[in-house]
């Protein structure tokens, strides 16, 4: 065996030195160094040997290998200093084209900011089905199939023909709130939660609708939660997404999975406050809508009412993005030339 190691070496380094391109020289290098090569062939083989062989024979191996693999990088240096001198004068020290190197879009940016926010308040990160079950996007939501509110979230629905669901009874979320009655069925209070994602709604697309947009939605659940944590968690988050000296209001509002309910201002900062598209002239934009969870939600979900209570909010956060880099119209969060994305 230890001609045959010297022959195969051999001939190798004949082939090398004989090669007139890199090409060739790749080709020798799978055929003798390759997984399925000749060299490994070789070694697969040291298990046959006589024990006393092994050792030396396997030594062998290894340095031809090793001269092998030492010709091949000789020989693609001597092409190369042979292309170089053979070519017309150039500086060395001229700056080459740089590669075009991606750069994280605003909204992932955003994203990543506002669950490091929440990371650092206790709460976990969850995730969910953006195609929907009615139930737990309505009705564990105190939401029931007569309510008018479901009329404000413009619902789209899929076509169920043929199948074992019933008609509505899919669809594609409207919010992730959904996930709210999914994670406290099976979770024990306390806890706290943020759950981003997609969601879907037949609105009218203007500066600050889409049809396809994201929320970032948040609950908490304990025993002594009152509205002033809400207002302070509040409070807290969108100072540190937006700054210390962001402008902030509440107001009144209604949804039926909370009571009470509130809506989030800030001042618009694609204007100032001055009023534009974005904020609808009138200087606000709403960013964090809230409440205290409805008892019917947690009785729902199998949660003593009497002794637990918590808030919820949502974070529109394709609004929160416009907001964030003074961005007048949230289509532009969609547009693929990235001449306009990796401005933000």
């Amino acid at each position: 065996m230890r001609e045959e190691i010297i022959n195969t070496k051999n001939t190798a380094l004949a082939q090398i030195m004989d090669a007139v391109a890199e090409e060739e020289l790749e080709r020798l290098r799978i055929e003798y160094l390759g997984r399925n090569g000749k060299i490994n062939n070789l070694l697969s083989r040291i298990k046959e040997l006589d024990p006393s062989e092994r050792k030396n024979l396997g030594s062998l191996i290894n340095e031809s290998k090793k001269t092998i693999e030492d010709a091949i990088k000789q020989r693609i240096n001597e092409f190369t200093s042979k292309s170089i001198s053979g070519s017309e004068w150039f500086d060395l020290s001229i700056p080459g084209i740089l590669p075009r190197i991606g750069n994280l879009h605003a909204q992932t940016k955003v994203l990543t900011k506002i669950l490091d926010i929440f990371s650092f308040l206790g709460y976990r990160i969850a995730d969910g089905p953006e195609i929907e079950k009615d139930y737990y996007n309505f009705e564990i939501l105190n939401f029931p199939k007569d309510h008018p509110a479901r009329d404000a979230q413009q619902t789209m629905f899929f076509d169920t023909t043929g199948t074992k669901n019933k008609p509505g009874e899919l669809i594609p979320r409207t919010h992730t709130s959904a996930m709210q009655g999914r994670i406290m069925e099976k979770t024990k209070p306390p806890f706290r939660v943020v759950v981003p994602g997609r969601c879907f709604r037949y609105e009218q697309v203007d500066a600050s609708h889409g049809v396809d947009f994201w929320q970032v939605e948040g609950f908490a659940v304990d025993e002594d939660i009152r509205f002033t944590d809400l207002l302070g968690t509040i409070d807290f988050v969108l100072r540190e997404l937006f700054g210390q000296g962001v402008k902030i209001r509440f107001a009144t509002t209604f949804f039926p999975f909370v009571e009470p309910g509130v809506d989030t201002y800030i001042s618009c900062t694609a204007c100032n406050g001055k009023g534009c598209g974005f904020c609808k002239r009138s200087g606000w934009s709403e960013v964090m809508p809230a409440g205290m969870i409805h008892p019917n939600v947690l009785n729902a979900c199998k949660i003593d009412s009497e002794k637990w209570r918590g808030f919820a909010f949502a974070i529109g956060l394709s609004r929160a993005v416009c907001l964030k880099y003074q961005i007048d119209d949230i289509r532009i969060l969609y547009n693929p030339d990235i001449r306009i994305l990796k401005q933000y």
